[in-house]
């Protein structure tokens, strides 16, 4: 190329919004993805910390282990309707008591998205507890 034709590419700013937007266009995709997956996973997990704290007052109400089983369970199978899971999400739960306390455990398993693989991301399982004193053990 002839020196002028240099001077006049270089000269030229056509195009210079187009290839600033290309390289920060991957950079703002990426923060809007992650604001995405992470307000998903503070919503699963509250929702997840809720159904465990209503699973534990609600056990309470039962008289003996067999009935308070009995009313978690009833409370997780109706929480199907209640707190719908997302398609490929998974939610288990476990209810125990150990002395005096009663306790119920649920877990969510979020599904793995491709575009996690990009963006850091907290565990997929989300575990939460709750545990109430049992009223006649407290007694």
């Amino acid at each position: 190329m002839s020196r002028p034709v240099i001077l006049t590419l270089m000269r030229n700013r056509r195009g210079g919004a187009a290839v600033e937007f290309a390289i920060l266009a991957p950079v703002l995709l990426a923060l809007v993805a992650g604001g995405i997956f992470y307000s998903r996973w503070f919503t699963v997990a509250s929702q997840t910390q809720n159904l465990a704290s209503d699973g534990a007052r609600a056990a309470v109400a039962g008289l003996d282990d067999t009935e308070r089983q009995t009313i978690v369970s009833g409370l997780m199978t109706g929480a199907v309707a209640r707190v719908p899971l997302e398609k490929g999400a998974t939610r288990t739960w476990r209810a125990w008591r150990d002395g005096d306390l009663y306790a119920v455990s649920v877990t969510t398993t979020l599904p793995d998205y491709d575009l996690a693989r990009l963006i850091p991301m907290p565990n997929p399982a989300v575990t939460r507890e709750a545990v109430v004193v049992i009223p006649e053990a407290a007694g």
